[in-house]
């Protein structure tokens, strides 16, 4: 058995770095990921410098608050966006549907493919602190890091939930990009990501709180403050995420199917399919 568990355990590697390489080597991936929200930050950053940002307990720079901010769309974009795109595509190819037929383990592929794009989506916005501090003077706070990598992590692994679960009602590769941009962008705009929520209408924060961007927002924004009291977590933020993921890991593991078409065959009646497969 532990001969066994260590070659789960290369497999794993291997199929982790499989997905890496392929992130590395599909330009389009590879800029939207990991260079244009850089970008982004330091256009923002630039534009915004010297003025203030409202936060709960005071104020903090403009780099201070966004430089977070952005992290969470870096990490948006790799674990929510990637994945719609990345399945729809690999489904309809019939790529899928190759693995399945193969002796690996389903969840030694799901499993490496999921901690692949967690890892890219974090690398992206650890890249974007270390671009901040040294151009921006972000700083960062020793005593609230364990409770920024939590919330990063669990945000990616709950938006990564999400965006397998989303990817379930795509029914053909080329309408991904419009859902996944259709789901996503509006609530960039309402949960605080490009401009803070403070002075917002009520009905936005109201709306924006049901989904999970806010609740990340919140809760990794708050890691870099120096107005947070404490270790840093949020306890209630961090519930909200987790919920959000639970549920999308639910709906992804009811929903998947690893051909195009595959689940609305398995929803019709059982007598009806019978009568289908002898006709």
């Amino acid at each position: 058995m532990g001969e066994f568990r260590r070659s789960d355990l290369t497999l794993l590697r291997r199929w982790a770095l499989a997905r890496l390489l392929s992130i590395r080597r599909t330009p389009r991936t590879a800029f939207f990921t990991l260079a244009f929200p850089i970008i982004l930050l330091v256009l923002l950053n630039s534009t915004g410098s010297g003025n203030r940002v409202t936060v709960p307990g005071g104020e903090v720079d403009f780099a201070q608050y966004f430089t977070p901010s952005i992290g969470v769309y870096a990490f948006a974009v790799s674990c929510y966006v990637a994945p719609i795109f990345a399945l729809a595509s690999a489904r309809e190819l019939g790529t899928l549907k190759r693995i399945r037929g193969t002796p690996l383990s389903t969840w030694i592929y799901v499993t490496a493919w999921i901690g692949a794009t967690i890892l890219v989506g974090l690398s992206a916005t650890t890249l974007m602190f270390i671009v901040s501090v040294a151009a921006f003077g972000v700083h960062i706070y020793p005593h609230l890091l364990p409770a920024a990598i939590v919330t990063a992590v669990l945000g990616s692994a709950s938006l990564c939930a999400v965006g397998i679960a989303v990817s379930t009602f795509v029914q053909r590769a080329d309408t991904a990009p419009a859902i996944a941009n259709l789901t996503l962008f509006p609530l960039l705009f309402l949960s605080g990501v490009f401009f803070p929520l403070d002075g917002a209408p009520s009905w936005v924060v109201t709306v924006a709180s049901i989904f999970p961007i806010k609740h990340i927002v919140e809760a990794f924004t708050a890691c870099f403050s120096p107005y947070t009291q404490g270790s840093g977590f949020s306890a209630a933020n961090l519930a909200a995420i987790a919920a959000w993921g639970v549920v999308g890991m639910v709906v992804a593991v009811r929903r998947f199917r690893w051909e195009p078409g595959a689940q609305d065959d398995s929803r019709r009646p059982r007598a009806l399919r019978s009568i289908l497969q002898r006709s």
